[in-house]
């Protein structure tokens, strides 16, 4: 049975796909949520701070400090979210001036993304990388639709 609420004709493969999500903070990156399968914006050409390991990495998500012809879109599905520091994943939640961490073992972690982009409110906590990456499946050819 199809999931009708994100169909898409141009749907392809299950392979598994490494991806990059890199915060660029103030509300300009993709939530990221496990299970979803949904449209997700990528860069065409990685940025530059990503080019040492773009051998590794089959997509970089996109976020808006880019311009917004340097992206491309597709339909995926996130079967994992993984930080190199906090582990599993089960969501990152962009909306609004503060971003939301949510480990599969522990508590959320607020973390601010407006006046002091990447500190936590947890004053132990110190994390020096927000990156995360993320597998995904069900991973479309280019879709035509930007909206």
């Amino acid at each position: 049975m199809s999931d009708s609420k994100n169909t898409d004709p141009a749907q392809s493969n299950s392979k598994q796909y490494n991806a990059l999500w890199t915060p660029g903070w103030y509300e300009l990156d993709q939530t990221l949520s496990l299970g979803d399968r949904q449209k997700f914006w990528f860069f065409q050409t990685p940025p530059d701070e990503c080019q040492a390991i773009a051998d590794e990495l089959d997509f970089v998500f996109f976020n808006q400090l880019d311009s917004s012809e340097n992206c491309i879109v597709r339909y995926a599905k996130i079967v994992e979210i993984r930080h190199r520091e906090l582990g599993d994943l089960l969501r990152v939640d962009t909306d609004g001036l503060d971003y939301i961490f949510f480990p599969a073992d522990g508590e959320e972690i607020v973390v601010n993304a407006e006046e002091e982009p990447g500190s936590t409110y947890d004053s132990d906590l110190e994390v020096a990388d927000w990156s995360v990456l993320v597998k995904l499946v069900e991973v479309s050819e280019p879709v035509a639709d930007m909206v």
